[in-house]
């Protein structure tokens, strides 16, 4: 079958509330946040104020956070945990401690600490995106499928409130993260599909040096969608999906193949069985076309 000039729409490569979120998962994460947002409870919180913190107290909790926070970059990770706890037996509300210690035992597969840690950050900022999305990849990974429905559901909430304008300009969350196959599997969720790039979860594997080699993505096609619904119309409901590969070749896309097509949108789970079939062993492809344009 003849190939079809295929661009990437390069709002794709926009995914996850922080910049570069999505696509840097199983890297560092991102600097500490300016000191003064860091570890002292913030007067926006009514029941905590920083009124009654001595000024050198707050300083010190910074310089520890900082000490800590220099410990889990170079990957000392208990060893930062254990500066955080420090903080948080002084401080229970050191907000930022409660992320990074969350951070630390997600990563490290400590579920239960790592739960215990995000949802306290979530009871003290409601509203703070990364503790939404840590604690739906947390409760995904301990199979707690009603609780991660209604994360997402607060997060969809979230996202088009416009209350947080970076999150509103996102376009999707990462979702889950997973090991197969030696790599690191990031499954991502759009927000609405059914806006560009038209496209419901995606998965991408990382090697062990945090270069990206594959994408798999089950994507709406609005157009095959309007034409089933026209031809017959016992389609009236019936939407079309498509399972897309990217070919990736030093950490680029050089290539696209569409592999099928389904009538109905899967469950999570059924996604998910599906996704890693297709990783490791991907069928042969209805179209490949090539990439003709430079990612932006």
């Amino acid at each position: 079958m003849k190939a079809r000039t295929f661009l990437i729409p390069s709002a794709l490569f926009m995914c996850g509330w922080a910049s570069a979120q999505t696509n840097s998962s199983p890297m560092p994460p991102p600097a500490a946040p300016l000191p003064h947002v860091v570890d002292v409870p913030q007067p926006a919180q009514p029941s905590v104020t920083a009124d009654n913190v001595e000024p050198a107290k707050i300083a010190e909790f910074q310089k520890r956070f900082q000490d800590g926070y220099a410990l889990e970059q170079a990957g000392k990770l208990i060893e930062a945990r254990a500066i955080y706890d420090g903080i948080l037996a002084e401080e229970p509300n050191a907000k930022r401690s409660l992320l990074e210690a969350g951070r630390i035992s997600f990563k490290l597969g400590e579920l239960a600490k790592a739960d215990a840690y995000i949802e306290r950050l979530h009871e003290l900022v409601p509203d703070f995106p990364e503790a939404i999305e840590l604690l739906i990849q947390i409760n995904q990974a301990l199979k707690r499928d009603v609780k991660v429905e209604l994360l997402i559901r607060d997060f969809e909430e979230l996202h088009d409130s416009g209350k947080n304008p970076e999150l509103t300009t996102s376009l999707c969350f990462v979702r889950e993260r997973a090991g197969a196959y030696g790599e690191n599997v990031v499954i991502s969720q759009f927000f609405d599909y059914t806006q560009e790039p038209n496209t419901v979860w995606m998965a991408e594997t990382y090697d062990s040096n945090g270069q990206l080699t594959k994408r798999l993505l089950l994507n709406y096609d609005p157009d095959a969608t309007k034409a089933l619904r026209a031809k017959d119309a016992q389609f009236a409901t019936a939407q079309v999906f498509t399972w897309v590969g990217h070919v990736i070749k030093n950490g680029q896309v050089t290539e696209i193949d569409a592999y099928l097509q389904i009538f109905a949108l899967p469950d999570y789970q059924k996604f998910r069985s599906a996704m890693f079939v297709i990783l490791a062993n991907p069928p042969k492809p209805i179209y490949s076309a090539p990439v003709t344009a430079p990612q932006n």
